[in-house]
């Protein structure tokens, strides 16, 4: 079973920013990894510091802050961003 990636217009916009090559490498990565796994909080990492259930996935330098909709099997992309930059 395949869980579905979504998007928020702000996560649209945060992906916009980023070059060709860091786009293809984000959805590729959603797409192939993530979306395919029976489980993908297996690849994500819990925030402990927010009040929201978030997690975050890595890939390269970007940081991608998601949630889980277990009962429609959905991941829900919140924000893109460098992490140097994304925490705040």
């Amino acid at each position: 079973m395949r869980w579905k990636v979504e998007f928020t217009p702000r996560s649209r916009k945060d992906l916009q920013r980023l070059s060709i090559q860091d786009q293809r490498r984000i959805v590729n990565f959603l797409s192939q990894r993530v979306s395919a796994h029976p489980d993908p909080r297996a690849l994500a990492k819990r925030l402990a510091a927010t009040d929201e259930e978030l997690w975050r996935f890595r890939v390269g330098d970007y940081r991608l802050m998601v949630q889980f909709h277990e009962g429609r099997l959905t991941i829900l992309v919140i924000a893109i961003g460098n992490r140097r930059d994304i925490y705040r």
